[in-house]
């Protein structure tokens, strides 16, 4: 939260003493973002990196090749016509003389290896489209965080250069109070080191503010967008404490595809199988005989005899792919329940932090500020101590947006587990993608 000038104590001048205490009890009250016109929000971060990363164009060809293959997988090898002529030539006449030959062959599977190709190719296809979800899944989640780091990192800037503006602000009045003869030179010591290092963390948070903007417009390919809102949606998720484990595991994207693999292994097992029955190729065809001016009609039928080679091979092959899939889901099950735990505990206690700190910690230095702060005016207090209490309160300020930052992150890491259904409503991606 922040509060306006309105609620910031005053104090009463005291020379140039007096112009430091005005600019110090400015931070009384947590800073004000600067005001923006169109501040970037995290569901327009969502819609820009869905609609422009990579990642996902290149997920949907994916998936695209597979239906393709499917289409292919499962068609018929093309007749082929056969024309000959012989016995023409030489002592044998001319061409008027020959015995030609048109005949037509096609090729027929008999164990539905066609259509077993095409089921498995459809199989992959689906595993395609498993992971275009989770990719779609990974890509927000990792948006989202970019996002949040980077409101954190603008927040944190802020709060760095207001202490720095007050730490030079009030070493520049004690100088002249020691110039003056009315302070310690100790005193102006303690005030220097206390500005310059509020100059050096000021300058490495614009910096970390700077990276994170960048990294986050990385992620949609265009220009850092500057302001960022709070992720406010992510903070205030009450939802997620009803998130079980069972539901994670009918949810989670890279299980689907674990499952859907097992799924495409147990079709080409089929497949291999169907490969097994050899197919027959028929023929039909008409001859001439040149030299009586004849004709005939003839048929033909050719199909190999699986004495040494029915396909074992490639269907043992296959059942132990299909087995690995089979202990790859499993496995992929036990980390997802270890990774739920952990992602719950990091969530709950985030939770826990922020409240202690929002509600707590951060009113309660506030609080003290505010006396000191008072101690001050009525004399009672040096302009150092008010400065060590000011830095106290600064740092709680700068440990309650982290803590706010965490949470969010607890919420992305939980809801990308479950597929990102908020962070998909957000996008304005209804539900799962079945196709391209």
């Amino acid at each position: 939260m922040y509060s306006d000038k309105s609620s910031r104590p005053n104090w009463p001048g005291r020379g140039l003493a007096g112009v430091a205490c005005s600019a110090l009890l400015a931070s009384a009250a947590l800073a004000q973002p600067a005001p923006r016109d169109a501040p970037l929000d995290l569901a327009t971060a969502l819609q820009w990196a869905a609609q422009s990363n990579p990642r996902i164009g290149a997920a949907r060809a994916d998936v695209s090749a597979r239906l393709g293959e499917a289409r292919q997988a499962g068609l018929w090898d093309n007749p082929s016509l056969e024309a000959e002529a012989e016995d023409f030539g030489g002592d044998r006449g001319d061409i008027g003389d020959a015995d030609v030959t048109v005949a037509v062959r096609q090729t027929i599977p008999l164990g539905g290896d066609r259509r077993r190709a095409r089921e498995a190719a459809e199989a992959w296809a689906g595993v395609e489209t498993a992971q275009l979800n989770a990719e779609i899944a990974s890509l927000l989640g990792d948006a989202a965080t970019a996002f949040v780091d980077a409101r954190a990192a603008q927040e944190t800037a802020r709060v760095r250069a207001e202490l720095q503006d007050l730490a030079e602000t009030a070493a520049s009045a004690i100088r002249q109070r020691v110039e003056a003869g009315r302070s310690s030179p100790i005193d102006l010591d303690r005030a220097d080191i206390l500005a310059a290092t509020a100059g050096i963390e000021a300058a490495s948070a614009l910096t970390e503010a700077r990276r994170a903007g960048l990294a986050l417009a990385a992620i949609w390919g265009g220009a850092p967008a500057g302001e960022v809102a709070p992720p406010s949606v992510l903070v205030n998720n009450p939802e997620l404490s009803a998130l079980t484990p069972e539901a994670m595991m009918r949810r989670n994207p890279d299980l689907a595809v674990a499952q859907q693999t097992s799924r495409a292994r147990s079709e080409e097992i089929a497949r291999e199988r169907a490969e097994a029955i050899p197919d027959i190729t028929v023929g039909a065809g008409i001859r001439r005989y040149g030299s009586d001016n004849e004709t005939a009609y003839l048929a033909m039928v050719e199909m190999p005899i699986p004495v040494i080679d029915r396909n074992q091979g490639r269907i043992a092959a296959a059942a132990a792919r299909e087995t690995g899939a089979r202990l790859d889901e499993e496995a992929l099950r036990r980390q997802l329940l270890a990774r739920h735990a952990a992602a719950y505990r990091r969530w709950s206690d985030a939770q826990q932090r922020h409240a202690a700190l929002s509600e707590s910690v951060l009113p309660a230095a506030q609080n003290a500020f505010s006396r000191a702060s008072l101690a001050y005016r009525e004399g009672a207090l040096q302009l150092l101590d008010l400065l060590d209490v000011q830095r106290t309160y600064f740092d709680t300020r700068i440990q309650a947006i982290e803590a706010r930052a965490e949470l969010a992150r607890a919420a992305i890491e939980l809801d990308v587990l479950f597929g990102a259904p908020r962070l998909k409503q957000l996008a304005g991606i209804a539900g799962a993608e079945a196709n391209p």
